[in-house]
């Protein structure tokens, strides 16, 4: 039922006679039944006017007594107060009755005019009624706005008011159109009614978003791995940006924003706790990695929606981009944090068996094969390919490094003795299950292990050939610059003199990219032992 679609108005019998008699024109013969209908059409016409007189000239009291209210000389007044009366009352509960109570509004309304309007229009007060019922209409929202306590209520007050309130179709009678209901709002009084409504709907969403993110914290505090984290908050802005969405794109960005400031908070919190629980499991003697990995997902997962969200819904509109920028550094930081610390985990665990590998007499290569496979079973944590693809590609560098730097650490002779007189053999191999190894767990990662590869060729070789060898690793290896500052031990571990070391890694400068590190640390570190 449409609020202002009433169907009230004049009696068709005020047409002149001639309208309601003009079929009988035409007939051959007129018997006196006809000129008796006549002369009733027409005496019931004249007691009509004179009765819509009479209710023109209806005094104060006469009409008070027809609205049923307190008498008063001012017919104003009256209206006043007979739409004060007759309007409901709000609930005591409005959350739990509010769309009762809408409805409830909507056909009071309705049954008021319908019974009003007809004896109203003649006396030239239908505007009052309209006006008064418009008036009394906002003050009322305005009310039930002040006890409306969630944003749900809040939307479906603020859409009631779009799809009821404003979607009126106007009184179709040809004497009632130009008093269009609809024609007569107060637009001022809409405004501040729809600005009123705006700002409570966004109380209610800062206060119910907040809320919410923080359960999600509780959650994470009480929880050893919350999978849905990133899930539930993106769920959770989702829902009232849509919501908002359905009423007014206007709407939309304005609660958008206001969620994208309760992110912002939240990630700050969530990114302050994660990183004292995660230091924490760091400095276990067998770490758990698993709860890294899905760290590392809620990050990924949250700045991708960050960053497709805001620049679409909340830039275009407040062109600010420093809420959007804190936030994606805040996920950024995280990350990196997270990935650095699970590095430290995985160093610390390479360190701890290549050690015990390179001392000791029995072959246990396959030690640290078995806890990297450990470290990383819960990878798959990390939906994204590309992530996990870093976090191994870091690892493998990782690893690489310190399996070269502990073996230029250790004496050939010694090598020879616990493992067998082919050292470089040995190396080859560790470097294929190393890679075979790093390849499960993400198929297609970047190959490390070249320059463990070369040690080979490195131990059998005469001065030329060693250079070329060098030139590849530069060229070829792509390693960590780290590799490369262990190149002069490497080849004095292979038992090249300073001189000579020299003479072979001056290849490097005529090589694309070479960038020449400070002189006397070149130096020093080639010519002493």
């Amino acid at each position: 039922m449409k609020l202002w679609k009433t169907k009230f108005g004049m009696s068709d019998s005020r047409r002149p006679l001639i309208e309601n008699n003009n079929n009988n024109n035409n007939d051959d013969q007129q018997d006196g039944t006809c000129c008796d209908n006549v002369w009733a059409q027409n005496n019931s016409n004249r007691n009509q006017e004179q009765h819509l007189q009479s209710e023109e000239h209806i005094n104060g009291q006469q009409l008070a007594e027809l609205l049923g209210v307190a008498p008063d000389a001012d017919c104003k007044h009256l209206i006043l107060s007979s739409v004060s009366q007759r309007f409901p009352e709000p609930p005591v509960d409005v959350d739990q009755n509010l769309s009762r109570h809408l409805s409830n509004v909507q056909e009071t309304v309705h049954k008021e005019l319908v019974k009003l309007g007809p004896l109203l229009k003649p006396m030239g007060l239908m505007g009052c009624l309209i006006e008064s019922y418009h008036r009394q209409t906002f003050e009322h929202l305005d009310d039930l706005l002040d006890k409306i306590s969630s944003s749900k209520n809040c939307f479906a007050l603020m859409m009631w008011l779009r799809d009821t309130y404003l979607s009126q179709e106007p009184c179709d009678q040809s004497d009632l159109h130009e008093m269009d209901p609809m024609k007569t709002v107060d637009m001022l009084l809409f405004t501040e009614c729809a600005a009123k409504a705006k700002d409570k709907l966004l109380e209610h969403v800062q206060k119910e978003v907040r809320g919410f993110l923080e359960k999600i914290l509780q959650h994470e505090r009480s929880a050893e791995a919350y999978d849905e984290l990133y899930l539930d908050t993106i769920q959770c802005i989702d829902a009232m940006h849509k919501t908002a969405q359905k009423i007014s794109p206007k709407l939309s960005d304005y609660v958008q924003e206001v969620c994208f400031q309760e992110l912002g908070m939240f990630l700050k919190s969530y990114t302050t706790m994660q990183m004292e629980i995660l230091e924490e499991k760091a400095k276990m003697d067998k770490p758990e990695t698993k709860l890294f990995f899905k760290t590392l997902n809620n990050c990924n997962k949250l700045e991708q929606y960050v960053q497709t969200k805001a620049k679409d819904i909340l830039l275009k509109e407040t062109k600010d981009h420093s809420l959007f920028e804190e936030t994606m550094a805040t996920l950024r930081n995280m990350e990196d944090f997270t990935l650095d610390l699970l590095m430290k985990v995985v160093a610390n665990t390479a360190k701890s068996h290549l050690k015990r590998y390179f001392k000791s007499d029995n072959k246990e290569f396959f030690l640290l094969i078995d806890q990297v496979k450990s470290l990383f079973s819960e990878l798959s944590c990390c939906q994204d390919i590309g992530l996990q693809k870093r976090v191994i590609d870091e690892a493998y560098k990782l690893i690489t490094h310190f399996y070269l730097k502990y073996l230029i650490q250790s004496k050939q002779s010694k090598l020879r003795k616990c493992w067998s007189q082919n050292v470089g053999q040995t190396v080859a191999e560790d470097a294929e299950i190393l890679h075979d190894t790093f390849s499960v767990l993400a198929p297609g990662v970047r190959q490390c292990n070249l320059m463990l590869l070369k040690v080979k060729e490195l131990l059998c070789e005469s001065i030329d050939a060693t250079k070329l060898t060098v030139g590849s690793m530069q060229t070829d290896c792509c390693t960590w610059s780290e590799d490369l500052e262990l190149l002069p031990k490497l080849l004095q571990w292979k038992g090249l003199s300073g001189r000579e070391v020299l003479k072979v890694l001056e290849v490097l400068e005529d090589l694309p990219g070479y960038q020449p590190r400070p002189r006397s640390a070149f130096w020093f570190c080639c010519l002493t032992g």
